[in-house]
């Protein structure tokens, strides 16, 4: 018996001194700092792969404010708008409300496109449990006319307006956590 303790003492005195592994998350996280900034944003290994991983996502909202860090001056006011803004909704999913308004208040930029702008007022709205304020929004970006720069290299239209239907979610889930209402949204029509 005093064995099996002496043995079993030894083992964890080891493991307790023994050098960390590295937290393969982090690791994931490093090699996505150096990646361009549509690789990071848009690619199949950018910031999504963590927020998509039960193991990593704890990971995102970091990755995604070290990156503006890091890469920040070069980056376009809407690049670095994005980044703030994929950074408010990691910490919306996650439950924080508030930092994640605050955060998408300071996704604004000179230029910002007027639906853009609409989606972001709706969202803060729904974060902050003000209906009237997210139907409004909702509302003027439903009466905007069709943005003409909308239109992608091959001449397909983009929907219109953009993210209405996320909005539209939102209020019918109105009251639930942000995972939830984002994902509340109607089916696309099919012909």
């Amino acid at each position: 018996m005093i064995r099996i303790l002496l043995a079993a003492g030894l083992c964890v005195w080891m493991a307790a001194c023994a050098k960390p592994s590295g937290d393969a998350c982090q690791a994931k996280a490093d090699v996505m700092l150096e990646m361009t900034f549509i690789e990071f944003d848009q690619g199949v290994d950018g910031w999504r792969s963590l927020d998509a991983s039960l193991a990593c996502s704890d990971h995102a909202d970091d990755v995604l404010a070290e990156y503006r860090s890091l890469h920040g001056s070069r980056l376009s006011p809407a690049n670095v708008s994005l980044l703030i803004w994929h950074e408010a909704q990691v910490l919306a999913a996650k439950g924080d409300a508030a930092k994640s308004a605050d955060l998408m208040r300071k996704a604004a930029f000179p230029g910002e496109p007027q639906w853009q702008r609409l989606y972001r007022e709706g969202s803060i709205a729904f974060l902050e449990g003000d209906l009237a304020g997210l139907e409004a929004a909702k509302n003027s970006l439903a009466g905007l006319p069709r943005d003409p720069s909308l239109i992608t290299p091959g001449g397909t239209e983009a929907a219109w307006p953009p993210n209405l239907d996320v909005l539209e979610g939102l209020i019918s889930c109105f009251g639930k956590p942000y995972s939830v209402a984002y994902a509340c949204r109607r089916p696309p029509a099919t012909w």
